[in-house]
C-alpha cells in the first residue's frame, strides 16, 4: 500500500488511521466519512484528494467516475489533466484502478496529508501537479 510512505506524517498528526483499499469501480461502497484518498493504476498515481462535507469520501467519487470514463454529468467539470491523460495515455484503464483511503476527522489533518500526498505521489491528474508537469524541461 502506497500510504506506508505517510507513516511519519500520521505520527506528526497524532493519528493512526485504518488504511483501506478497494477497486475504483466499487467506489459506491466508500463510506460517507471525512478522509483522504489516492487513486492508482499500478505504480502510477492518478489523483489524490481529501473529502469532507455530508457525502464524505463517496461523494467525491461521483465526479471521479465521470472524469475517469469521459461521461457527461451536470455539475462535473473535466480538468485539463484528466482530459489529457484520458485521451493520450495508452495505459489509461479505470477498470484496473485501485483506491487507497483512510478516515480523518480533522480538516487540518486532511489538508496537511493531501499536501504530503501531492508531493510524495506526484499524481497525474491533480491540477497542481499537472501544471507543474507542463513546465518541466
Amino acid at each position: 500500500m502506497h500510504f506506508s510512505k505517510l507513516l511519519e506524517d500520521f505520527d506528526r498528526c497524532g493519528i493512526n488511521p485504518e488504511l483501506q483499499e478497494i477497486a475504483f469501480d466499487e467506489w459506491q461502497s466508500l463510506p460517507k466519512k471525512h478522509g483522504c484518498y489516492s487513486i492508482w493504476q499500478g505504480h502510477d498515481c492518478i489523483y489524490v484528494g481529501k473529502a469532507g462535507g455530508g457525502t464524505g469520501l463517496r461523494g467525491r467519487f461521483v465526479h471521479h467516475d465521470v472524469k475517469a470514463y469521459g461521461k457527461t454529468n451536470k455539475g462535473t467539470t473535466h480538468p485539463e489533466g484528466w482530459v489529457h491523460y484520458r485521451t493520450n495515455w495508452n495505459k489509461w484503464n479505470p477498470a484496473d484502478w485501485r483506491v487507497e483511503f483512510f478516515e480523518a476527522a480533522s480538516e487540518v489533518h486532511r489538508t496537511y496529508l493531501e499536501g504530503a500526498m501531492l508531493l510524495l505521489f506526484d499524481p497525474l491528474c491533480n491540477n497542481e501537479t499537472f501544471a507543474d508537469q507542463k513546465t518541466k524541461p
